[in-house]
C-alpha cells in the first residue's frame, strides 16, 4: 500500500507538470462541494470605490448562482456576494455572529412559532428600486414552489403553509414586516434566514431556468455587491454596491471570482499574486507551501463529510447469482468497508481530515449534543479500518469484514485472505465518476486501487463540476464522489439531502430510476419499492422520510437525539452513502487581506474585508 502511494504521488505530481488549462471537490453553501481552468480577464487592482480582490473558489463555473437553484458551496460563495438575507453574518467584538441584515430586529413569540421581522428603512435594489417585504414573500413562495422544483425547495417545510403550496407568511408594506408562522419549534430557523435559498430575488427579473443569473444587467440582489461580468470558464465580476443597506462599512471596490478546476493554474495566480484567495490545492504541494509561505496555508474548519455515493438502481449481483434489493445494499456497504480511511487522510489528503465512522460530521450537533459523533447513541461503522487483521496483516479487520461479506452473498473469488491474494471474479464493473479539483483525482485513485487490490473494477470518469452535477440530477450515474458541508449545525440538514423529494438524493433513495438505463429487473423499482428500514420491507418514506418528519416536530431534545440516531442507521444500512473523511477547509489567503467572515460551514463573506 505505502508503495502504492508513493508512486500514486509520483504520477500525479509529474502530471501536473504537463497540465493544459482545462475548466471541481465538492458538498458541498454548505451543501455539496464541487472544488475548482484557467483565469482570464483582469485580476486584482484598484477602483475608485477601493481594492479588487481576486479569488479562486474551487468548482469551475457554477451549475447556477440563481438563490433557489443553486446547491454547491462554490457558487453560493459566488451568489452571497450580490444577495443577503433577513439575517446574516457580522463581525462583532471581533466574532462572525449571526444578526439580523435586511432585518433591523425580530421578535419570537412565547410558543416559539411566530417570527415578526421589522426591515430596516429605505432598502434598496443594486439597480436602485425600492425593496418591500412583499417581493421577499414571492421569492419564498417561488423557492418552496414544486414548479420551480429546486433542490432545496424542502427547507420551507417548516413553514405553516408548505403543503398547500402558499406558505404563511404575511409582509405588510407599509409597516415594513414580515411575519413567519412556522409549523413547530425550529431551533435553526433564523440560520436558514441567512441561508441562499432564503434571500430576495425580484419577479419581474427572474426566470424558471435561472437564465437571469448570468446576465450583469438583470443579476440584481440586495448584497454588498453588484455584478459586472459573467464569463463562462473565466470569471464572474462584481463591483460594490452603492445601494447596499451598510455600504459605509464596505472597503472593497470589487471582487473577482475565477473559475478554475485546474489546480496547477490556480495555485499560479496564487504564487503570482494574481490571487488574494484559493481554496483547490493539490494536497501533495502541502508541505512545500507550509514552508514557503508560512501561516498562509490554513486548514479551516468545516462541518461536512466526503463521501461516495452508489446508484440503487445499479445490479451489482455477481455472475449467475440474483442478489436482491437488500443483498446488494450489504454489498455496496462492503465495497465502502474495504477502503482504509485513516491511511486515506493521512498520506492521501493530507490536510487535518478525520477517518469517518458515520455520515455525521465532526462537530455536528443533534440540538441536545454539541458533537453527535462523541456520543453513544450513534453507531461506529468502521471500527476496525486501520487495525490489522489476525488473519493477515496485509489486511485491516474492516477488509476482512468486507471480503467475507461478498463470500456469504456468493461472489466468486480466487486466492484467500491467509494467503494475502484474494480476489472477487464477477463483481460487476463499476462506472465511478468525480469532478477534478482539490484532492478529488488522488482520492478516487486510491479508492480505485484498493478496489482493484481485490478483483472489482471501477472505470472512472472525469467530469466537470456543473457537468456531474446535471449527470447525478438525472440519475445517470452508477457511483461518485460527493461531499456535504453544513448548511446549518444540525443533523436534519445531513438528514434532508436523502428525503424522497430532494433533489441532491443522487443515490435515488425513495426516487425514480431517471435516465439511468443499465438497471435489471430486480432493481429497476428499487428506489421505490418497499425495500428499506430495519426489516428491508418499508418504502423510503416509511423507513426514512417519516423519521425526518418527526424530527423536525419533536420538542423533547432526548426523543429528538434517539431519532436523528435512529436515521442515521436506516441510511447507513443501505450502504448508498459511504462516508470516507469528515472535511477542513484548506487555502490559502494573502497575510495582507483582513476581516474576511470564514464559517466552518464553508462560507466565505467578503462585505467587510479589506486590504492592507
Amino acid at each position: 500500500m505505502k508503495k502504492f502511494l508513493a508512486l500514486l504521488l509520483a504520477m500525479v505530481m509529474l502530471l501536473s507538470l504537463f497540465a493544459g488549462c482545462s475548466s471541481s471537490d465538492e458538498g458541498e453553501t454548505g451543501g455539496e462541494t464541487g472544488e475548482t481552468g484557467e483565469a482570464g480577464g483582469e485580476t486584482g487592482g484598484e477602483t475608485a470605490g477601493g481594492e479588487v480582490v481576486s479569488v479562486y473558489y474551487g468548482g469551475g463555473t457554477p451549475l447556477s448562482i440563481d438563490p433557489a437553484l443553486n446547491s454547491a458551496s462554490s457558487g453560493s460563495n459566488v451568489l452571497k456576494l450580490a444577495h443577503c438575507g433577513l439575517m446574516g453574518w457580522q463581525w462583532v467584538n471581533g466574532e462572525p455572529v449571526l444578526s439580523p441584515e435586511l432585518a433591523e430586529s425580530y421578535t419570537v413569540s412565547d410558543d416559539k412559532l411566530v417570527y415578526t421581522f421589522t426591515l430596516r428603512e429605505g432598502l434598496k435594489w443594486s439597480d436602485g428600486q425600492d425593496f418591500t417585504a412583499s417581493q421577499l414573500v414571492y421569492a419564498w413562495n417561488r423557492a418552496a414552489s414544486v414548479d420551480l422544483g429546486a433542490d432545496y425547495g424542502f427547507l420551507y417545510d417548516i413553514i405553516d403553509g408548505y403543503e398547500s403550496g402558499t406558505l404563511n407568511v404575511v409582509a405588510d408594506d407599509a409597516a415594513l414586516t414580515v411575519v413567519v408562522t412556522l409549523k413547530a419549534p425550529t431551533s435553526y430557523f433564523l440560520e436558514l434566514c441567512a441561508f441562499p435559498t432564503f434571500y430576495p430575488v425580484r419577479e419581474d427579473l427572474v426566470d424558471p431556468e435561472g437564465a437571469w443569473a448570468t446576465k450583469p444587467e438583470q443579476y440584481v440582489g440586495m448584497g454588498a455587491f453588484r455584478m459586472t461580468d459573467y464569463r463562462v470558464d473565466d470569471v464572474i465580476a462584481f463591483e460594490k454596491n452603492p445601494n447596499y443597506w451598510n455600504a459605509d462599512k464596505v472597503t472593497l471596490g470589487g471582487v473577482n471570482c475565477y473559475l478554475s478546476e485546474d489546480n496547477t493554474a490556480i495555485l499560479t495566480a496564487y504564487e503570482t499574486d494574481s490571487a488574494q484567495f484559493i481554496n483547490a490545492i493539490d494536497p501533495t504541494e502541502y508541505p512545500r507551501l507550509q514552508s514557503t509561505y508560512p501561516g498562509e496555508l490554513v486548514f479551516g474548519d468545516y462541518i461536512g463529510t466526503w463521501y461516495v455515493l452508489f446508484n440503487v438502481h445499479k445490479d451489482l449481483s455477481p455472475a449467475g447469482k440474483q442478489l436482491s434489493v437488500q443483498e446488494q445494499s450489504l454489498a455496496r456497504f462492503a465495497l465502502g468497508q474495504m477502503v482504509n480511511r485513516e491511511v486515506l487522510v493521512k498520506d492521501v489528503t493530507q490536510g487535518g481530515q478525520v477517518a469517518a465512522n458515520g455520515f455525521y460530521p465532526n462537530p455536528l450537533s443533534d440540538g441536545l449534543n454539541a458533537n453527535v459523533r462523541e456520543t453513544d447513541i450513534y453507531g461506529s461503522w468502521y471500527t476496525g479500518t486501520n487495525i490489522p487483521a489476525a488473519l493477515n496483516a496485509k489486511y485491516t479487520e474492516d477488509q476482512v469484514a468486507a471480503v467475507q461479506t461478498l463470500i456469504d452473498l456468493g461472489y466468486a473469488y480466487t486466492g484467500t485472505i491467509e494467503g494475502g491474494d484474494i480476489k472477487f471474479t464477477d463483481m460487476p464493473a463499476i462506472d465511478f465518476a468525480f469532478n477534478n479539483s482539490g484532492a478529488n483525482a488522488l482520492i478516487i485513485q486510491y479508492v480505485q486501487e484498493t478496489w482493484n487490490q481485490f478483483g472489482i473494477t471501477a472505470t472512472i470518469n472525469t467530469e466537470a463540476w456543473a457537468t456531474l452535477q446535471s449527470k447525478l440530477k438525472e440519475g445517470d450515474a452508477e457511483a461518485a464522489r460527493m461531499g456535504w458541508i453544513a448548511d446549518f449545525n444540525d443533523c436534519v440538514n445531513f438528514l434532508e439531502i436523502f428525503i424522497s423529494n430532494s433533489g441532491n438524493n443522487y443515490p435515488r433513495l425513495g426516487r425514480d430510476i431517471g435516465t439511468y438505463t443499465k438497471a435489471s429487473d430486480v432493481t429497476k423499482d428499487a428506489g421505490v419499492g418497499a425495500y428499506w428500514g430495519p426489516e428491508g420491507n418499508q418504502t423510503w418514506d416509511e423507513a426514512y422520510d417519516e423519521l425526518v418528519r418527526q424530527i423536525k416536530a419533536a420538542t423533547d431534545p432526548a426523543v429528538r437525539a434517539q431519532l436523528c440516531a435512529d436515521a442515521e442507521r436506516v441510511l447507513m444500512s443501505t450502504g448508498a452513502v459511504s462516508p470516507m473523511y469528515f472535511y477542513t477547509n484548506p487555502y490559502m489567503m494573502k497575510p495582507n487581506v483582513k476581516d474576511v467572515i470564514m464559517l466552518d460551514t464553508g462560507d466565505v463573506i467578503w462585505n467587510y474585508a479589506h486590504v492592507e
